[in-house]
């Protein structure tokens, strides 16, 4: 629970309002999650169990959607979601269809909160696409413009299926990103700035200091 509701239907609410999304589903394999999404009105796919992570819970959904595009994967612990952000990203991939991953990122000053190993940092070229992910701070051998990542990704669908079939590689393993899967095979990966900083749930503290604070953006 979140301001009164639960977390998840924040996150919900700020991606219906974001431009370019043609369907909202919430993919879960817990029937709690799902009573509760259904609750407020959500479409709800239930997903297998063995699922390893959230990218392959979404691409096990988008195997059933053989007419789908473009792939978004929101996690459900972005309460603040910058939908704008989100449509924008949604307008770069149809724009780019060259590419096939693109993640979202931000502008953060507080050193102190990019020290934290929870915030993954991402250095950006001149073109906008990432040169690396990492949880260091301060980063090793900085290139390009460091920004703080969020975990919000955008796959050319049968891109996202390949990737979720690819075993887990030696950076993503040593820095526990699974995006880094990707570059390590060459893939470039699109990186939309967004407007404002939002404040994802990562651990228990966290959460009440966003509960102490309220909301906003």
């Amino acid at each position: 629970m979140l301001w009164g509701r639960p977390m998840l239907q924040h996150v919900w609410d700020r991606a219906r309002a974001a431009p370019g999304i043609d369907a909202l589903v919430i993919a879960t394999d817990d029937e709690r999650i799902a009573k509760a999404a259904r609750g407020w009105g959500a479409q709800v796919e239930m997903t297998s169990a063995n699922c390893n992570s959230g990218t392959d819970r979404v691409a096990e959904v988008a195997r059933t959607r053989r007419d789908d595009g473009i792939i978004l994967n929101i996690q459900g612990d972005e309460p603040e979601l910058d939908g704008d952000a989100v449509g924008r990203l949604v307008s770069v991939m149809r724009a780019e269809p060259g590419v096939s991953i693109g993640t979202l990122a931000h502008d953060e000053t507080d050193e102190a909160t990019l020290r934290a190993p929870d915030v993954v940092k991402v250095g950006v070229d001149g073109d906008g696409f990432a040169l690396y992910f990492t949880r260091r701070w301060p980063v090793p051998e900085p290139r390009g413009t460091v920004l703080r990542h969020v975990g919000v990704y955008a796959f050319a669908r049968d891109f996202l299926i390949d990737f979720a079939s690819w075993p887990p590689g030696r950076l993503e393993q040593a820095e526990r990103l699974e995006q880094l899967r990707a570059l390590e095979r060459g893939v470039r990966i699109r990186v939309v700035a967004g407007s404002r900083p939002f404040a994802g749930v990562d651990t228990p503290e966290q959460l009440e200091a966003l509960e102490r604070r309220g909301p906003r953006g």
